[in-house]
């Protein structure tokens, strides 16, 4: 399942007696190099993240980036007092030496700004800001369980809980999802009767689904702490009894679906290319999303050769993923 990158994370820990907040500035890093920073935080034991670009929430005094070297973006990771300062500085010595490396961008570079202690208010205060309502289609918001926003009429609100998963609607390739999903409701008076979310992770598109009108949904996920998520998140939004969440991979699947989204990398698409096309009923829709631009191509070719036909293409050139809704006839 692909990791969402660039954005807050956060997992409940147990309870420490206070927090290490590093601070790491990084400048024409793409979002690979976030993500592969964040999960190297994440194995050493951080249980949170935050990115921001705004350089006055830090209050360092070290220099900042000039403008022309780029826009720099800051990452604030969490750590347990228990792991120890100097670990985490060794840590992310080696991270930012390794950076020209391992990025795509000969331009990218990252240095410590800042590795300090702090209080368990100011922790709880700061990750939490990292996750406000925020509107991520046409109708969906994105709801953290603390906040209780005032919405527009129209909005449809999705209550989840930041966690070890895959999901919070921030991510491109999830927009993409979402936006597939409102485009089949609005063309045909709400979402066919049945509808598998593969990799299903926070379960945001299973719960999506079946606001949009899906009487039977499925969400699959090989991960348990997705699988842990996604139910805890279906209590939030109090469709525990009406989403089935199934850890296994397609071949628990037995009855036919109307409609499948797939949010995966390009190679695990091509993998689940036959399950896919066997779990689909006839005339039924598969959302493929989770693929760079430059993969889209190779896999929908793939996809074509196997009998689907292609029904609509979404593409965000800036940050570069592409998704793709097929049909099989």
């Amino acid at each position: 399942m692909q990791e969402e990158t660039g954005i807050s994370y956060v997992r409940a820990p147990d309870e420490p007696s206070g927090w290490i907040e590093a601070t790491i500035q990084f400048v024409n890093a793409d979002d690979e190099d976030i993500g592969s920073f964040v999960v190297d935080c994440i194995e050493l034991g951080a249980v949170g993240s935050r990115e921001t670009t705004l350089a006055t929430e830090l209050e360092v005094e070290e220099d900042e980036a000039c403008e022309s070297c780029g826009t720099p973006l800051h990452i604030q990771a969490y750590f347990p007092d228990s792991v120890g300062i100097q670990e985490i500085v060794d840590l992310l010595e080696r991270r930012t030496r390794a950076l020209k490396g391992t990025s795509r961008s000969p331009d990218a570079r990252a240095r410590i700004l800042r590795c300090r202690r702090i209080e368990q208010e100011e922790w709880a205060t700061r990750w939490k800001g990292g996750f406000p309502p925020e509107k991520v289609s046409a109708c969906f918001w994105v709801i953290p369980p603390w906040q209780t926003p005032s919405l527009p009429e129209d909005a449809v609100p999705m209550i989840l809980e930041p966690g070890q998963a895959f999901g919070t609607g921030k991510h491109q390739t999830t927009r993409h999802c979402l936006e597939f999903l409102e485009e089949i409701a609005q063309q045909q008076g709400g979402l066919p009767r049945s509808f598998l979310d593969i990799g299903c992770g926070s379960g945001i598109l299973s719960i999506a689904a079946r606001r949009l009108g899906a009487a039977r949904v499925v969400g699959l996920d090989i991960d348990p702490d997705a699988l842990t998520v996604a139910h805890r998140n279906l209590g939030l939004n109090r469709l525990s009894g009406e989403i089935l969440i199934v850890n296994g991979s397609m071949a628990c699947c037995r009855a036919g679906f109307d409609l499948i989204a797939a949010n995966l990398d390009a190679k695990t698409l091509q993998r689940h290319r036959e399950p896919l096309w066997k779990s689909l009923t006839q005339g039924g829709l598969a959302i493929l999303s989770g693929m760079l631009a430059e993969e889209a191509p190779g896999v929908l070719a793939s996809f074509k050769e196997a009998g689907f036909h292609l029904m609509a293409e979404k593409a965000d050139h800036e940050e570069g993923w592409a998704s793709v809704l097929l049909k099989k006839p």
